[in-house]
């Protein structure tokens, strides 16, 4: 895999380039879905894209403007414009010249790809389309009902409707971590793939995840598919068994929709001989204020963006990420935070370890990256020789990653450390019981559901019954208690062998944080170590595990450039 920023319509845009050493001449594009759906598909997309390369296809994979890697603010993302650098990226593939185009879309990119095709002479020899959303509106609503879900955690209600109204006014709104404008939902809303029209005899590959095969396709897909059909369309339905990968919490694969799509496309491969006008010169020069960079580590390839300060500094940030998150990290913040610090003259570090977003390798788990971690680190300091001293970020299990690897690399001098991650099922039953039941009785929507009939009384005491009897599971001393708790004794220990400064940022309403807290607090020596001035620890009041307000944001990244300054 190589990557490289290309010039979109308003600003650069990220490509990851899969292309192999012998072209068959197709190059494929890939269209990928909207917002944290693009962060959870990562795996699958970069996973697919090597089969293909292996294959004889060239693939494309461009971060959309205000998304991923490219440049812009996705306040700033317009479907016009998403469509308009798409045309971009195909008049670059043309100058390396192609024998065929193929589209493959994913969720709300399989109707991206329809209009693009639409609209410009790049029409493609097949589509390839997983999981297609049928309706803009339909994708808009269920968007939106993540902004309502997290303000009923806070105990404010909200409907789809007043958000709509709410957007409609202001002209932008923050979702989830994502602040959109009303033009990008307006645009979207009025999408529906029924009201898309193919040429006769385009081919379709479209693939459907299900829990069972059994099960019938929807009612707005075989609308479709019985219009299409009857347009004389070469369209391929089947259906695959298999996890929403696009939504899952962990990383999740699906190697049959792989292997499936795959045998789909090469039926349509081109043979023979084919020069591909493709080189190095086209790379980044040194110059540029973020480099993609590939790094070796035991036999892997890890992806890496490298921020320049523009200045000597002999600080460095190196972000590990945490799963199932890329390198970009949830609603982009490690984007955000990398381009923030180098802007104030701290250059920033950030990868994908084995297994993760786009880099080679089995998964390995968050305990076992001490050696991407180092290569990172030697990578860091030779592509900017200045950095003698490095800070490690990382949120969840990175930040216990990081507390584990930090005191056997004397380059490390500090750690940024979010909501660490010390979880089993004994701590998560605990806080549950401590931090959600407990809270709920002195809530009044808790009352309201309880009189009104709404509250399921017999499943929620069933599931506190449950949560009560692994809280008291294994009753022993503190020192068992830890050994039981691995992680939260590692992380003690490794904090404890570290000499370096640490800062400890911690939500306010975030059960990870909680967990954490509580083992701390069941600890003398922990919460005797945590009291030593090399410990700093902030705590962001309603914040949530990934900080994921405009506002919270700001407070971290101000909060840790001030601190990185000082020590």
């Amino acid at each position: 895999m190589k990557a490289q920023f290309i010039n979109g319509t308003r600003g650069r845009l990220y490509l990851s380039l899969y292309v192999p050493e012998n072209h068959s001449g197709d190059w494929i594009i890939c269209f990928p879905p909207f917002s944290e759906e693009m962060n959870k598909s990562r795996k699958m997309m970069s996973n697919f894209s090597r089969r293909l390369s292996d294959s004889g296809f060239a693939v494309a994979i461009p971060d959309l403007y205000g998304t991923g890697d490219s440049e812009g603010d996705f306040s700033d993302s317009r479907w016009e414009l998403w469509v308009s650098d798409l045309h971009k990226v195909l008049e670059w593939i043309g100058e390396r010249g192609y024998k065929k185009l193929h589209f493959w879309g994913i969720r709300l990119g399989c109707i991206l790809a329809l209009e693009v095709a639409s609209r410009y002479q790049h029409y493609p020899n097949s589509f390839l389309f997983w999981q297609p959303v049928i309706n803009g509106n339909l994708l808009m609503t269920q968007f939106l009902r993540l902004r309502m879900a997290a303000t009923m955690m806070s105990g404010k209600k909200e409907t789809v409707n007043e958000l709509r109204d709410k957007l409609f006014d202001e002209g932008e709104l923050e979702v989830a971590g994502y602040t959109v404008s009303r033009d990008l939902v307006g645009s979207i809303d009025s999408l529906n793939m029924l009201e898309s029209e193919l040429p006769r005899q385009s081919v379709v590959h479209w693939y459907e995840i299900t829990s069972n095969i059994d099960k019938p396709l929807p009612l707005p897909t075989r609308k479709i598919i019985e219009r299409w059909e009857s347009s004389g369309i070469d369209l391929r339905v089947e259906p695959i068994v298999g996890e929403q990968f696009w939504q899952s919490q962990e990383i999740t694969e699906i190697p049959e929709l792989i292997d499936s799509s795959l045998v789909s496309l090469k039926d349509s491969l081109s043979y023979g001989e084919f020069t591909l006008n493709y080189s190095d010169e086209h790379e980044q020069d040194s110059s540029d204020f973020e480099q993609p960079i590939q790094i070796s580590c035991k036999n892997e390839s890890l992806s890496a963006i490298y921020h320049a300060s523009g200045s000597e500094s002999k600080k460095g940030v190196l972000l590990v990420v945490g799963g199932p998150q890329y390198r970009v990290g949830s609603h982009r913040q490690f984007v955000q935070l990398s381009r923030a610090l180098a802007a104030s003259g701290i250059p920033v570090f950030r990868f994908d370890y084995r297994g993760m977003g786009d880099s080679t390798g089995s998964y390995i788990g968050f305990e076992d990256i001490a050696e991407d971690i180092k290569c990172a680190v030697d990578y860091f300091q030779n592509v900017c020789p200045s950095v003698s001293e490095i800070i490690i970020w990382g949120l969840c299990d990175a930040a216990t990653a990081a507390s584990f690897y930090a005191h056997t690399d004397r380059r490390v001098t500090g750690l940024i450390l979010l909501n660490p991650w010390i979880r089993n099922e004994q701590t998560e039953a605990k806080a549950y019981i401590k931090h959600y039941y407990v809270k709920r009785v002195f809530n009044i929507n808790f009352w309201i559901k309880l009189f009104s009939g709404k509250f399921k009384a017999l499943s929620s005491l069933k599931s506190l019954l449950s949560l009560l009897s692994k809280s008291r599971e294994n009753k022993y001393d503190e020192s068992s208690h830890f050994d039981q708790m691995s992680l939260a004794k590692q992380m003690e220990t490794g904090l404890s062998l570290f000499k370096g400064k640490v800062l400890l940022f911690m939500s306010g309403s975030d059960l990870t944080a909680a967990e954490f807290d509580d083992a701390v607090s069941e600890s003398k020596s922990f919460s005797e170590l945590l009291l030593d001035e090399r410990f700093t620890i902030e705590r962001v009041t309603g914040a949530d595990h990934t900080f994921s307000r405009r506002e919270w944001k700001r407070i971290v990244e101000s909060m840790s450039n001030d601190w990185i300054s000082a020590i």
